[in-house]
């Protein structure tokens, strides 16, 4: 087993732990083939997800949507008719990026020099800043789409950053999917 397939393989597993009610993905940050972080899409540490009905509750009353069938589990933004990217300012998640560099700086690892793997696509814009920020010099993704559909993307500023962007390639894949 490669180090790619190795991490790819935690990172699933750490995404998998997510209780983002859209999408679950994880993110690892690796320095000298270690671990010293784990982070998936979800709320800040001791704060309530989309899972709990009394959240799902809050976020329709502060949305003046009504929303009936608060006993169905689907994210709530979806529920409302956003699509992705759109109406964050009713999701308490943060993007698993962002959860890994802040879980690092929690607990008093250093991200200079080191590298992220995620199971998703090139991190969006404002994870794009956190990572540049943290001196992360590498992030490997399982595709190179862009996260956003217009404006400046995630790739741009990792690309002027000098941040190198890297498609892991799994088992069966073929081409680079640009």
């Amino acid at each position: 087993m490669t180090w790619d397939e190795y991490f790819y393989n935690i990172c699933k597993d750490v995404g998998a732990n997510s209780k983002c009610l859209s999408k679950k993905i994880g993110a690892l940050i690796i320095k000298n083939n270690y671990i010293i972080s784990t982070g998936y899409n979800g709320p800040p540490v001791g704060c309530m997800h989309c899972d709990n009905k009394k959240h799902r509750q809050y976020i329709f009353n502060k949305s003046q949507r009504y929303i009936e069938d608060l006993d169905n589990l689907i994210c709530p933004r979806k529920k409302m008719g956003f699509n992705s990217g759109e109406g964050l300012e009713y999701c308490s998640a943060a993007h698993a990026e962002r959860n890994a560099i802040s879980a690092a700086a929690r607990l008093g690892h250093s991200t200079e020099g080191a590298t992220m793997y995620t199971d998703w696509i090139i991190p969006c814009f404002e994870c794009a800043k956190s990572i540049i920020n943290a001196g992360i010099a590498e992030i490997v993704v399982v595709k190179l789409d862009n996260y956003e559909k217009t404006g400046i993307t995630g790739k741009y500023l990792l690309e002027q950053a000098g941040v190198k962007i890297r498609k892991y390639y799994r088992r069966g894949d073929s081409g680079d999917n640009r």
